[in-house]
């Protein structure tokens, strides 16, 4: 089987899980996988004993020096792909596209599969031209929607394309992507526990995500605040990020320190291991003044996993992830739309709330497994050409 290249920006980062995920299921899948990044971090996360994590910028000039000088005539198919691209110097585009080309080659890599669409891309596809290699990517959201520079030609560049939502699927259709793939990302379900729905006095609802507009907390909590104090929920919002002070003041003003917590971060162990003691998970996403917006959230399928019934929005991908069946799907930004949902389901009764985290436990091991996803993914790399 090959051994796979996965390109990132930066690596770990704790809201990516899913491609920690991915990596361990292609591993478990039989692939050998070496993970390349342009920044990497220090996090405490667990990789199979087999894979490596390789920062693009140790690389060695005199290594690279002799590997270019190797290859002389794939210097004009490196120069063309970045002379192809306009957001990047084609200076830049050849000499960190021969410095990843070169630590692939180390490490005796077949395929390169991308996470992202821009920068990272970007150079992916000038070192798959030194080296003559397959490529794939993955677009997640801001990277098609907003910060999309060449993105025509680097669907076109690429020998097959993920789209993780099917309006995905024809964007990169219309972007005339060579060949498209809908491939949900992947949940590991070992990692989360279920069990029956708690005895708790109030409805427990939780939050699980980087603080940043496009999550749309804000309208959980003036949501929130609508509701009777003698009847209202309790939320617990688990994370950090650039509007914790803003969530902060909001919860002071509207008068909610009673009901709702900051609890900053928490690992995906404890994740993993409490969720499933809530009654609901709670995610009112909404695009960003900037256009920036959840494309099929992995927070809900891992939510899912651990047996939650959610209450979401309709963004993008959120309709294929979560069904009437196993929650509820509101309006972007509609507060009283969103009021009107929690006390639905604070109205349901224990049997029905029970079933509802039964059959959000089942859609994810069937449509959103890991494994599963794994397989169809690695089915996909093998069955790629060289050029």
């Amino acid at each position: 089987m090959k051994h796979i290249a996965i390109v990132v920006p930066e690596f770990p980062i704790a809201s990516e899980t899913f491609i920690v995920t991915e990596i361990q299921a292609l591993a478990k899948a039989g692939h050998k996988v070496t993970v390349f990044c342009f920044i990497k971090r220090e996090l405490d996360i667990t990789l199979p004993a087999n894979v490596s994590v390789i920062d693009i910028n140790s690389a060695s000039n005199r290594g690279v020096s002799t590997f270019v000088a190797k290859r002389p005539f794939a210097i004009a198919k490196a120069l063309i792909c970045a002379q192809h691209q306009h957001a990047i110097t084609t200076k830049s585009l050849l000499l960190y596209g021969a410095k990843l080309a070169y630590l692939a080659s180390q490490h005796h890599c077949a395929h390169f599969h991308c996470h992202f669409l821009h920068c990272s891309l970007a150079y992916t596809l000038v070192a798959a031209r030194w080296l003559d290699i397959s490529t794939s990517s993955v677009g997640h959201g801001h990277d098609v929607y907003v910060n999309n520079d060449d993105i025509q030609f680097k669907l076109s560049a690429c020998d097959f394309s993920i789209a993780i939502c099917q309006d995905m699927v024809e964007t990169f259709q219309r972007l005339g992507a060579k060949h498209t793939h809908l491939l949900h990302s992947g949940v590991d379900v070992s990692r989360f526990i279920t069990h029956s729905a708690p005895k708790n006095k109030q409805l427990e609802l939780l939050f699980v995500g980087h603080l940043v507009e496009k999550k749309g907390i804000v309208y959980a909590l003036q949501a929130l605040a609508l509701i009777a104090e003698n009847q209202r929920p309790h939320l617990d919002i688990v994370g950090q990020g650039p509007s914790q002070k803003q969530l902060y003041n909001l919860i002071k003003k509207l008068k909610l320190k009673a009901s709702v917590r900051l609890l900053g971060y928490r690992s995906p162990h404890w994740i993993g291991q409490e969720g499933s003691n809530y009654d609901c998970f709670v995610a009112p996403f909404c695009p960003s003044e900037d256009g920036d917006s959840e494309t099929e959230p992995m927070v809900l399928k891992e939510a899912m996993a651990m047996g939650l019934p959610v209450i979401t929005s309709d963004v993008m991908g959120c309709s294929e992830i979560v069904t009437k069946d196993t929650g509820y799907i509101v309006a972007p930004r509609d507060v009283i739309a969103l009021k009107l949902a929690i006390e639905s389901f604070m109205q349901c009764q224990n049997n029905v709330r029970e079933q509802m985290r039964v059959l959000a436990r089942q859609r994810v091991e069937q449509y959103f497994n890991a494994q599963i996803q794994a397989r169809r993914l690695s089915h996909l790399i093998e069955g790629t050409r060289i050029k």
